[in-house]
């Protein structure tokens, strides 16, 4: 039973990856590169955007740094973003979360766009804290984004809980010495996460809230 938890953003609260899979296909096409959707997909989800970024630029031969390739990426996601929308069950459990006097916190290597997704649905009301790219942490599995909320609310990582979809949440968890929830919707994580929990429904979390 957890009382404290850490969410990631894209792909766990927010089924962000069509408009993530469309805009990077996008930048292919622009350079001559048809990529296979599904493809593009499982690889975001089995490794991250900054890693599918160079894995293609390698099997293409693009000259473009995979950093060129995610400044031409940000602009074309940035207007997908209407087609983005929480998972079934996100509210539910948050809401829970808080009537039973716990917290939720938001850790998200996405910008500040992702607290602008969360009022557009009215879901920011549930979050005590968020750490976003602006304030610029190590990225995921480092734990100090992690530690640095569970320093400044005093919190006991025993009772917190770190919610993702990739296999680096997870890690990011267990390196702040927190249990972690992997959520697998279509269960495409093949390489060990070790989590307390894998899931594929975000309902399932009900049972685990203090």
């Amino acid at each position: 039973m957890y009382q404290e938890f850490f969410w990631d953003f894209d792909g766990t609260l927010y089924n962000t990856y069509p408009g993530m899979v469309e805009a990077f296909m996008d930048v292919f096409e622009q350079k001559g590169v048809k990529l296979d959707k599904n493809e593009v997909y499982r690889h975001m989800r089995q490794t991250s955007l900054g890693k599918t970024f160079a894995y293609y630029r390698t099997q293409n031969d693009l000259k473009e740094e995979p950093e060129a390739l995610r400044e031409e990426y940000n602009p074309i996601e940035a207007k997908l973003e209407d087609k983005m929308k929480p998972f079934d069950g996100v509210q539910a459990v948050l809401a829970k979360v808080v009537a039973n006097g716990g917290h939720n916190y938001l850790m998200t290597h996405r910008n500040k766009s992702s607290l602008e997704m969360l009022v557009k649905f009215d879901l920011k009301k549930y979050f005590t804290d968020a750490v976003t790219a602006e304030k610029k942490f190590p990225r995921k599995p480092n734990p100090a984004s992690l530690n640095s909320l569970v320093e400044k609310y005093d919190l006991d990582p025993q009772s917190c809980v770190m919610v993702g979809d990739r296999v680096l949440d997870i890690a990011a968890a267990h390196n702040a010495k927190m249990s972690g929830i992997l959520f697998d919707p279509d269960d495409l994580i093949i390489e060990p996460a070790s989590p307390e929990h894998r899931i594929q429904d975000m309902h399932d979390i009900l049972n685990w809230i203090k």
